[in-house]
């Protein structure tokens, strides 16, 4: 699957902290939500074999969603002690 582009508005008070982040740590607004989607991402897919799993039911969303994260932490637990 190809790269997507994804646009975002941003609030005048949030472009000046990312513009005083950057002059203080040479990281763009870019690179910063790059970097914290990046890091959100089994998170994301935990939440979507959530809902996928659930289908209509809404109750059980929650309970599959803590599964899949406990499961997706252990499995990079075992990631880092290999």
């Amino acid at each position: 699957m190809a790269a997507q582009t994804l646009t975002l508005t941003l609030s005048p008070e949030l472009a000046t902290l990312f513009e005083q982040y950057e002059a203080l740590t040479r990281v763009s607004a870019e690179q910063y939500v790059q970097q914290l989607v990046e890091k959100t991402q089994p998170t994301l897919e935990a939440m979507v074999a959530a809902l996928q799993e659930a289908g209509d039911d809404e109750a059980a969303v929650m309970e599959l969603f803590g599964r899949k994260m406990a499961e997706s932490m252990l499995r990079q637990q075992q990631a880092v002690q290999a």
